[in-house]
């Protein structure tokens, strides 16, 4: 692809989790996007090439230890006018307007947002089974998610680690303001 992203020698990457949760409502945190160029694999693609907006939304999930994962999810939406109702449904369900709004396409207004999802498993071309997002609710009919209630929907930074607790010192004087 000629729009593909190239590595440079010492250039610093970071493996980031793949996107595996088990079937069923969770709430999401809209991380970043960005644009890039959507080059369909064959000539007979029902998407032709056109510009995408790459959102990368952040779904915390317990695993089958039940230890918490942060899983990224990058959804791909194609900037083509049959296809903007799936936009739609995303600004909905990030809580920016109702159905039957007017929606600008500025994806800034979606950072921060949190929204719900209904996530599915697929089967991959090479066997795999791999998490998508089948739907994205609006908020006022959004199902009572079980899935990831209750946690963060923030990555843990190694500055947020947890630091033992100092002492508070009481400021020395005599309670006569001296």
């Amino acid at each position: 692809m000629a729009d593909e992203q190239m590595l440079e020698l010492g250039q610093t990457i970071k493996d980031e989790p793949s996107f595996s949760a088990p079937e069923g409502d969770y709430r999401f945190f809209v991380k970043s996007w960005d644009v890039s160029m959507f080059q369909p694999r064959d000539e007979n693609s029902k998407i032709p090439p056109c510009k995408q907006v790459d959102v990368t939304l952040l779904i915390p999930y317990r695993d089958e230890m039940g230890n918490v994962v942060y899983g990224q999810k990058v959804e791909h939406f194609k900037l083509l006018a049959r296809l903007k109702f799936v936009i739609t449904k995303f600004f909905i369900a990030c809580g920016i307007g109702k159905s039957g709004d007017e929606f600008t396409l500025d994806f800034d207004q979606c950072i921060g947002k949190v929204g719900t999802c209904k996530v599915q498993q697929q089967m991959g071309s090479n066997g795999n089974l791999f998490a998508s997002i089948d739907e994205f609710y609006a908020p006022d009919v959004a199902p009572q998610v079980s899935m990831n209630d209750g946690l963060s929907f923030m990555e843990p930074t190694p500055q947020q680690q947890p630091r033992p607790m100092q002492p508070q010192q009481q400021p020395m004087g005599y309670g006569y303001g001296y």
